[in-house]
This record gives structure tokens, C-alpha cells and sequence, in this order.
């Protein structure tokens, strides 16, 4: 299989889609609330912003990455918000398919088409999703408790929670190696950041299943996963550039004339 095309047009549409989607949401959870900003005048600018996201996708890219991008905003208002949100202790593994939407979205504006590798890259955020959203959960449960929220923390309790997150870690790590095989879509660069992220993040998750009651745990695995993604993306486009491809390529071909050049016997 070809390598990774295109990797720093799609890492972009993906970043920017993200950006836009958690500066709303903080617009949204500030202003609201305040009654500086009325629900009906929110709901009609969201409505308005995603039919002009709809719009410009369909334009300027193609109708799959724009009905992708739609899938997701009604994927999070209706499933995840609406309806799991409140409703469920569950509500952010479901949901946390919204979340990874975005990288199918910057897939298919590049390339017009779905590959397995995009599919991939939405496993990984949507396992990602859980210990991300739950660490965050086991610091904040008192406030999700005085609104309402069922979070598994507040329902369940931190140890189920722990528990739980470190069950998802240890599935995302193996999962983001499918990149190098069975896919062969990423090399050495990759398979070196990944362990060794993968590595950290697996630590953590057990240092927290040690003591799940301990915040300070949560919280350092909490911004250790957003560390985690950012650096997890970024080794995916720095494998994929021609330069990587050319250095690790010199540097197979140097090491098989120096194997070679040994004297046998």
C-alpha cells in the first residue's frame, strides 16, 4: 500500500476544523449561561454557522467531506448532547464519535475518498476519547454532580472510573501501530514516537488505577493526553514528509552496506 498522501493539507483542515468547533464551544459556555447571549440568537447562529460549513466544504472541497462535517455537528447536538449527555454514564464513548469526525472531514476535502487509514485515524481519537474526558471527569465531578451530568465518576465512582481508563489505554496503544502494520502507512519515525508515547500514557493510566481518588493523578493524565494526541499527530506528519523518507531510506541503504562489508567466518 502507497504511504500516507498528503499529510500536512490534511493534519491542517483537521486542526482548523477542531479550532473552530472548541472556540465556539467556549464562546458558547461563557456568553450563554450569562444571558449575554440568548438560546434562540445561539441556535440561530450555530444553524447559520453549519450550513455556511456545509456550503464552503460542498464549494471549495466536495460533498463528502461537507456531509462528513454535517454528520458530526448532528452527531454531537442530537446524540451526544441532547440525548447522552444527561441521559448516560456512557454518554462521552458513544458521543466521542463526534470528536473523531474531524480527521474523515480534512481526509476527504484532500483526497475525496475514504481509505482505511482515515478510519483508523478516527479509532484512535475515538479510544482516545475516554481516558482524555474521564481524567478530566474525576477532577470536576463535583460540578458535573450539581447540574446533572451522570459522568462515570459521578455515578460510578473514581476506582470504576480508573479502571476503565486504563482498560481503554491499553486498547489505543496497539491500535495506533496499525498505522505501521497491518497498513504500512507509517515507518520507523512514527513507530518510535508512538511506543514511546504510548509508553508514558500507559504509566499514567496505571499510576492512577494504583490511586484513583487521587487528583492530582488525574489531572497530570488528563493534560498528559492532550500532550499525547498533539505529538501522536505531529509523528504522523513528520513520517510522512519526503525528507523522512529520504534520510530513513540513506540511512537502511548505509546500514546494509555496512552489514555486508563484515567479514563472515
Amino acid at each position: 500500500m502507497a504511504r500516507w498522501q498528503q499529510p500536512r493539507q490534511t493534519r491542517l483542515i483537521v486542526y482548523t476544523t477542531e479550532i473552530s468547533i472548541t472556540t465556539w464551544n467556549g464562546l458558547a459556555t461563557a456568553l450563554c449561561p450569562s444571558g449575554r447571549i440568548q438560546p434562540r440568537d445561539a441556535l440561530i447562529f450555530a444553524i447559520g454557522l453549519a450550513l455556511l460549513s456545509f456550503t464552503l466544504l460542498s464549494i471549495f472541497a466536495n460533498l463528502l467531506s461537507a456531509c462528513l462535517a454535517m454528520s458530526g455537528i448532528v452527531t454531537y447536538v442530537l446524540v451526544y448532547t441532547h440525548w447522552l449527555k444527561r441521559h448516560s454514564t456512557q454518554n462521552i464513548v458513544i458521543g466521542g464519535a463526534a470528536g473523531a469526525i474531524p480527521p474523515l472531514v480534512g481526509w476527504a476535502a484532500v483526497t475525496g475518498e475514504l481509505s482505511w487509514t482515515a478510519w483508523l485515524y478516527f479509532l484512535i481519537i475515538f479510544l482516545w476519547t475516554p481516558p482524555h474526558f474521564w481524567a478530566l471527569a474525576m477532577m470536576i465531578q463535583k460540578d458535573y454532580a450539581k447540574v446533572g451530568v451522570p459522568m462515570l465518576p459521578v455515578i460510578k465512582g473514581d476506582e470504576v472510573t480508573a479502571k476503565q481508563i486504563w482498560l481503554y489505554t491499553l486498547l489505543l496503544i496497539p491500535v495506533t501501530l496499525l498505522m505501521v502494520y497491518p497498513l504500512h502507512v507509517m515507518g520507523a519515525i512514527y513507530t518510535i514516537i508512538a511506543v514511546g508515547l504510548g509508553s508514558v500514557f500507559v504509566s499514567k493510566a496505571w499510576s492512577l488505577l494504583q490511586a484513583p481518588s487521587d487528583q492530582q493523578l488525574a489531572r497530570s493524565l488528563f493534560k498528559y493526553s492532550i500532550l499525547y494526541m498533539m505529538l501522536l499527530s505531529a509523528g504522523m506528519a513528520v513520517d510522512s514528509l519526503p525528507f523522512t523518507h529520504q534520510m530513513m531510506t540513506a540511512l537502511t541503504d548505509h546500514l546494509a552496506t555496512a552489514l555486508s562489508n563484515l567479514p563472515i567466518g
